[in-house]
């Protein structure tokens, strides 16, 4: 394997150049750039990066620590944590937790949750990460990250009690207060709403997001027009007899799972989605753009929240920048197709 001495000899630029260059540090002309750059690769120039950890007291890797791959929300926010370290030439170290395969959808932080937590921050830490980004399955507090003091960490569509650490999410509240203005745009004024768990904060925000548009444009919210579900697709399908039977013309579904469930029944009853309902979800899930109709849905940020989040870390470690507000909130776009129908 090549070393820096042999890529100076080849290219006639001073060590001190070439460890620039392979460092990426400023100061070095774009010629000598890519002629270091072209040598590296022919020489089959590997960087060590234990003996660089040791030199500068940092590895230029992060970990991520997952709750669960599986979730719909991991593979895009981890797409973008990975465009950001690109860019900024940083490596990342992926573990994940398998909560949802571990627990199901229990939402509780139990011991063998945080047991399992600190097991896999020590295994980060052991590789001598320069801090730790946390993604969660959805937006809860991840207890065992307040008291830790080891390293750095951002938690990503989650949160920590600790003031100290940052939490990119997205804002639910707004989204709904969009969803809301959008169906009342449209004509609508019996709304129904499909709503998540009663324990969930994204129900909570949603719920409080929704009913002040409702306010706004002075409609009374009605809490018969209200079920509450589990987020799976079989609520969405004996939730909407029930929202139908209440005379709405439109419902809210907040996720698309439950908003696919509505398609269901609607489709069995002979009622046209679209036309004779207007329905809106929440996530923009692959199956909201292929069912049919096709669904109108609020589309989350995920990249953003992942390329935010190592933004944030890696300013925190290379600038000593923390962010100016603790909660880092994005907004979220809608997308709109078929099933929010025509305007009344």
């Amino acid at each position: 394997m090549a070393t820096i001495r042999e890529i100076s000899e080849c290219t006639g630029v001073s060590i001190a150049t070439v460890s620039k260059v392979l460092n990426g540090q400023p100061g070095v002309s774009r010629e000598t750039q890519e002629a270091v750059t072209a040598a590296a690769k022919k020489l089959n120039y590997r960087p060590n990066l234990n003996a660089r950890h040791l030199k500068t007291g940092m590895s230029r890797t992060l970990g991520i620590i997952a709750e669960d791959l599986t979730v719909f929300n991991a593979p895009g926010i981890i797409d973008g944590i990975g465009v950001c370290c690109e860019t900024r030439n940083y490596h990342y170290i992926l573990g994940n937790l398998r909560f949802n395969k571990r627990f199901g959808h229990d939402p509780d932080y139990g011991q063998q949750k945080s047991e399992l937590v600190l097991d896999m921050m020590n295994e980060m830490l052991s590789k001598q990460v320069d801090g730790i980004l946390y993604i969660g399955c959805h937006s809860h507090v991840v207890a065992p990250l307040s008291e830790q003091k080891d390293t750095r960490f951002v938690c990503a569509y989650c949160y920590s009690e600790n003031p100290e650490i940052p939490d990119v999410i997205y804002d639910d509240r707004e989204a709904a207060r969009k969803v809301a203005e959008l169906l009342i745009a449209k004509g609508h004024s019996r709304i129904g709403i499909l709503a998540g768990s009663r324990d969930s904060c994204h129900t909570e925000n949603r719920l409080l997001g929704f009913q002040e548009a409702l306010f706004e444009h002075n409609i009374p919210y009605n809490p018969h027009f209200t079920c509450y579900g589990d987020w799976e697709r079989d609520q969405g399908y004996t939730k909407a007899a029930e929202l139908l039977a209440q005379g709405v013309t439109a419902i809210f579904a907040h996720n698309d799972l439950m908003a696919i469930g509505v398609i269901d029944y609607c489709n069995q009853q002979g009622v046209e989605v679209g036309k004779d309902l207007a329905l809106i979800g929440f996530d923009d899930r692959e199956i909201a753009s292929v069912c049919r109709p096709s669904l109108s849905t609020v589309a989350l940020p995920l990249f953003e929240i992942g390329h935010t989040s190592a933004d944030v870390m890696l300013d925190m470690i290379e600038k000593d920048i923390q962010p100016e507000t603790h909660e880092i909130l994005l907004g979220c776009n809608i997308v709109e197709r078929e099933s929010t129908g025509y305007t009344r």
